[in-house]
């Protein structure tokens, strides 16, 4: 490659990895808010149930979900925006932040619910995005098999159906990325 056919290259480089440069979250961790406070201790929003020997989900301990915020930018790429008004809502609590944020919420495996998203812009743009739980545990094992070919794929593919447990796999939810239009 010559010396004036790398300079384009270069730059359309630059300007990718730009587009791809995030926000440090400088705010302190959000907690979420139980829809029904005296069923909670603590993250745990079934504890009180539970306790009485209702047939709620296990705890699983808390998990951290960061919130992003995308829009059209000044000079018309997609963009990270900072500082958007935001609220989650999963049926049983509720956050309000600004972006970026870490909200830390609870894990209750694969009972966890999904949490919806909404994001405002002071102009009036919004938007909302929903993020639920994967079983990090088989996509563990399928990444694993990825490196052996389509044989290894197809037999993990076998043993990942053979071997999912819902009570013993680790559930974890995204990192949720919210475009605003």
């Amino acid at each position: 490659m010559t010396r004036t056919a790398a300079v384009p290259a270069l730059l359309a480089t630059l300007t990718l990895l730009a587009a791809c440069e995030v926000a440090d979250v400088t705010t302190p961790p959000v907690n979420i808010t139980p829809k029904v406070p005296g069923d909670a201790v603590g993250l745990d929003v079934y504890a009180r149930p539970r306790a009485r020997g209702n047939p709620v989900p296990r705890f699983r301990g808390q998990e951290t979900v960061t919130v992003r915020t995308r829009g059209t930018g000044a000079q018309g790429g997609s963009t990270e925006i900072t500082g958007l008004a935001c609220q989650l809502d999963s049926g049983i609590y509720t956050a309000r932040f600004q972006t970026p944020a870490n909200v830390i919420v609870p894990n209750y495996g694969p009972n966890s619910p999904a949490l919806f998203i909404r994001c405002t812009h002071p102009d009036g743009r919004s938007g909302s995005s929903t993020v639920t739980v994967y079983n990090a545990t088989a996509e563990q094992r399928s990444q694993n098999a990825a490196g052996g070919g389509l044989l290894g794929a197809v037999i993990v593919g076998a043993i990942n159906a053979a071997r999912t447990d819902p009570e013993r796999d680790e559930f974890k939810y995204r990192n949720a990325t919210v475009s605003v239009k």
